[in-house]
């Protein structure tokens, strides 16, 4: 018996084709496994672990212990910064992989001191407001990361587009592969990146969830130690200042002091802190955008000193319409006022925020007039008043 050509090579035709279409289907299965993964919310809230974690939220604080001098600070870079990276030199770090998360472009990074930064590059807006945000929350003295903006960074091992092409990699389950093609010893320079190195401290987590929801703000209890309902409306207050939508509760952190017990709840913590870490989001709504944030109010009720985040994105989140009562008020309006509009050009030239009428890196006056605004209506105002009954 004989076999055409055509005959002899369908076989193969059909090995390719069903290869093929499996590869093709290898995003779809990545997207369903993650879309059945665990959440996060579906933690268990009757477990030993959370109700440890709720024990050590109700003695949590917001300020750290030893805030700065706010006006002697030098907004160019993190006060908090003890052993800075140097703003004009070429940082270098080598690359670590992880998986990705979130949609902005990123990766980790090893500094020769055994550090891991975290490095947003490319044109992501976040990279201006994160550095820009993390400064006002530190010299105001809340709880936040160091920050800061580097001309050019050397990344030892980096794939090219680091974050996109991870990103393939994942939804063909060929991360192994990927992580073997690179030259380990080759670098990859990228320019203007922010580069953040995470506030010293263990971060909380029970299984799945990180963090801390807004929500959760009325477990603090002053009388076990945490923070007043002054301290906590200045929190959320300045949360409204920045336009800090994107609040899930992974952008913020339960931080307890460095020690054993990395991520347990049940650990020795003397000094819990909430802290908000992921502040990318800011200068907008959406990501600084100029005109959006002059045109977004403090107050969503002026009388009645109501602060709310609803026409935002996703409706502000979890941040929950809130009255802010007197002694909160003005406890973040004194330190607001302490900063010069010196030091406020300053936050924003060394953050690289765009000149609102180019779009580039330049004039930064407008930026610096609506920061100004928006301290006058938190500071030059009547006094807020007395809790409305049924207000939170």
């Amino acid at each position: 018996m004989t076999f055409s050509k055509r005959t002899r090579f369908r076989p193969a035709k059909r090995v390719l084709q069903v290869t093929v279409a499996a590869v093709l289907c290898l995003p779809l299965i990545h997207f369903v496994s993650v879309k059945l993964a665990p959440k996060p919310h579906e933690v268990d809230r009757t477990s030993d672990e959370w109700k440890a974690r709720e024990k050590l939220i109700a003695r949590a604080k917001v300020f750290v212990p030893n805030p700065p001098d706010i006006g002697t600070l030098d907004l160019s870079r993190p006060w908090n910064e003890t052993d800075g990276l140097a703003p004009a030199a070429v940082t270098e770090c080598r690359y670590v992989a992880k998986p990705i998360g979130a949609t902005t472009p990123k990766f980790d990074c090893r500094l020769a001191n055994g550090d891991i930064v975290k490095v947003k590059y490319g044109r992501t807006p976040e990279r201006h407001a994160e550095v820009a945000a993390t400064r006002v929350l530190a010299a105001l003295g809340f709880a936040a990361d160091r920050t800061m903006m580097a001309p050019k960074l050397r990344c030892i091992g980096c794939p090219p587009y680091p974050f996109q092409t991870r990103m393939i990699a994942e939804w063909f389950f060929a991360t192994p592969l990927y992580d073997r093609l690179f030259d380990t010893d080759a670098p990859r320079e990228f320019e203007w990146v922010s580069v953040e190195r995470k506030m010293p401290g263990r971060a909380i987590e029970v299984g799945l969830f990180e963090g801390w929801d807004w929500s959760e703000l009325k477990l603090v209890d002053p009388g076990k130690g945490g923070a007043s309902r002054a301290e906590l409306d200045a929190l959320r207050l300045v949360a409204m200042f920045l336009s800090h939508w994107d609040n899930k509760a992974a952008n913020q952190r339960l931080v307890c002091e460095p020690g054993e017990g990395e991520g347990d709840p049940r650990a020795t913590c003397r000094s819990p802190l909430l802290m908000v870490q992921d502040v990318g989001a800011t200068f907008g709504p959406t990501k600084v955008r100029y005109e959006e944030w002059a045109a977004t109010p403090i107050w969503a009720d002026t009388a009645g000193c109501i602060v709310s985040l609803d026409d935002m994105p996703y409706k502000g989140g979890h941040f929950q319409p809130t009255q802010i009562l007197e002694d909160g008020r003005r406890l973040l309006a004194d330190r607001l006022s302490q900063l010069s509009e010196s030091q406020i050009r300053t936050l924003f030239e060394t953050a690289r925020f765009p000149d609102p009428s180019t779009g580039e890196a330049g004039d930064v006056s407008g930026w610096v007039r609506v920061f100004q605004d928006k301290v006058r209506q938190i500071a030059a105002r009547p006094a807020c008043p007395r809790l409305i009954d049924g207000a939170r």
